[in-house]
């Protein structure tokens, strides 16, 4: 962090993602991160404020226009959604505060970082390349960097300890150290819980998945009262990256799908799914690991579609070569997660 030049205050309330990446850009860009911020963030003092001497405006100062008007029609719950605002408004505040911060650093590292001269035209979360036809993908700038690289060897794997054999134990993950008082969604695991979509999740499952190019990711089984999600994250550098979805029927994407992946050793290179075109970008191959029980990892392949505007998310899961898993979701920004807490 020597090379930050925010303020020790700014920088205690930023998430580490945020301010390890900032450290990285010139000072001009951090004064500019700064300055946009500053203009965005909300403090908890003006929450309170508008919350109990402004007709309860709390929420509009958020920019949650829809929960606003349901607190108005409802009279603030009848009380009780007033009552219990009292003790979440810093909470909410945070929260604002993180996704500001993400949208601000992702805008400036298009501009300083890539190079888009005019960031404001366009995407500030990623970059346009064209692809096949006409068509335009999203890429982010990790893929542009990634873009002509050729394709690990068998022999470039082994000299990097990549064994094709069936692994004993998972890969050792480097995690930064947690911050008792302020953990974030990088330091879940299973056993915990997680604030999102104003619920609460418990961590019920966790596993690793450790590829044969070398990386690794993490997925873990999110439940409450009602239903069951999937979150998986990975870490690209000091971003990262976490997807949220529910478990599908293969059948229900398509009912030949488990015929075309036998035919050709891969599904479709599109795939509709309740009116949304997926179109397939990644293939990779490695060992699952489930880390909540102690089970041998299982060799699969996967393949991640992403729609045109990388906001949905598909993926296709073979496993041992003959079971078939689906998940469908959304690109969720880490910091849509908050109060991250063991559960005892």
């Amino acid at each position: 962090m020597g090379n930050l030049i925010l303020p020790p205050s700014l920088t205690r309330e930023l998430p580490y993602a945020v301010t390890a990446q900032l450290a990285e850009l010139p000072q001009e860009a951090q004064r500019e991160f700064f300055e946009e911020y500053n203009r965005n963030a909300r403090t908890t003092s003006i929450g309170y404020i508008l919350h109990l001497l402004v007709f309860g405006t709390h929420y509009a100062y958020l920019n949650q226009w829809l929960l606003q008007f349901l607190y108005w029609f409802t009279i603030g719950g009848f009380g009780f959604w007033t009552f219990i605002d009292l003790f979440r408004i810093p909470s909410m505040i945070e929260a604002h505060n993180n996704k500001v911060a993400d949208q601000t650093l992702r805008r400036v590292l298009v501009k300083y970082r890539y190079g888009l001269k005019n960031p404001t035209t366009a995407d500030s979360s990623s970059l346009y390349s064209s692809a096949k036809g006409s068509r335009f993908m999203l890429r982010t700038p990790y893929d542009l960097q990634k873009k002509g690289q050729e394709k690990t060897s068998d022999i470039n794997l082994e000299k990097r300890g990549i064994s094709k054999m069936r692994p004993i134990a998972p890969r050792i993950l480097e995690t930064p150290d947690a911050d008792p008082m302020r953990l974030s969604i990088i330091n879940i695991k299973a056993g915990y819980l997680v604030d999102f979509d104003l619920t609460t999740w418990e961590t019920v499952q966790e596993w690793q998945y450790d590829w044969d190019n070398g990386n690794s990711g993490k997925e873990f089984r999110l439940v409450n009262e009602k239903e069951t999600l999937h979150l998986y994250m990975r870490n690209e550098g000091t971003q990262l990256h976490t997807i949220l979805g529910r478990k599908v029927n293969i059948h229900s994407i398509d009912r030949e799908l488990e015929d075309e992946i036998h035919t050709n050793s891969r599904p479709p290179s599109v795939l509709n799914y309740q009116e949304i075109d997926y179109f397939r970008e990644n293939t990779k191959t490695g060992w699952r690991h489930e880390l909540t029980a102690k089970t041998s990892a299982n060799k699969l392949t996967i393949w991640e579609y992403f729609d045109e505007t990388m906001t949905f998310f598909m993926r296709i899961e073979q496993i041992e070569g003959q079971t078939y898993k689906a998940t469908v979701g959304e690109v969720i920004s880490p910091f849509e997660f908050s109060n991250v807490l063991p559960k005892e």
